[in-house]
């Protein structure tokens, strides 16, 4: 295998490690137990492995993703506010369960595109996390005292979907 081609791996496996790490976090020791200093370094960092990331690949490929840039510049803003206390965690939770519903439901049209042109168990996992996910955030709003067993969903989906990504980029064919 070329070099790029192995760097390119690598990296696409760091990505899914680093959402397997973040989901596996959230789904032991849930959002609202942990403290606005914990989480703040852990998007600060998450965002700034994303941007090393994303240039990498720039720098490698001239080519750069840009959800993954824009990943990384809101993550290492949100960490940035967190630490500085400019962000409570609360208000933090509301646009993180917002954003599951926004996600959940773009997975779903993208996992309908993978089904369709790359791979259909990709995107038949796809679909199902996507899913998953806007029925989570669905139910954090509509039913009281769902948030425990919210976080814990939503980070085992999370694990998933970096394992996914791992497993995938290390056993996709040409």
């Amino acid at each position: 295998m070329s070099e790029s081609k192995d760097n390119k791996k690598l990296i696409t496996v760091l990505e899914g490690a680093i959402t397997l790490t973040i989901g596996v976090l959230i789904a032991i020791f849930g959002i609202q137990t942990v403290l606005d200093l914990y989480f703040g370094i852990l998007f600060l960092v998450g965002g700034v492995v994303l941007l090393v990331i994303e240039f990498v690949r720039l720098i490698k490929n001239g080519k750069m993703v840009f959800s993954g840039l824009l990943l990384g510049c809101a993550l290492t803003a949100i960490g940035g506010c967190l630490l500085g206390h400019h962000l409570s965690l609360g208000v933090l939770i509301g646009v993180i369960v917002i954003l599951t519903i926004a996600f959940g439901g773009a997975l779903m049209i993208f996992g309908i595109f993978t089904l369709l042109k790359i791979n259909k168990a990709l995107g038949i996992g796809q679909i199902l996390i996507g899913f998953l996910a806007s029925l989570m955030g669905v139910l954090y709003l509509t039913v009281p005292g769902f948030a425990q067993a919210f976080w814990i969903v939503i980070g085992i989906l999370i694990a998933i979907y970096g394992a996914f990504i791992i497993v995938y980029t290390l056993v996709k064919k040409k």
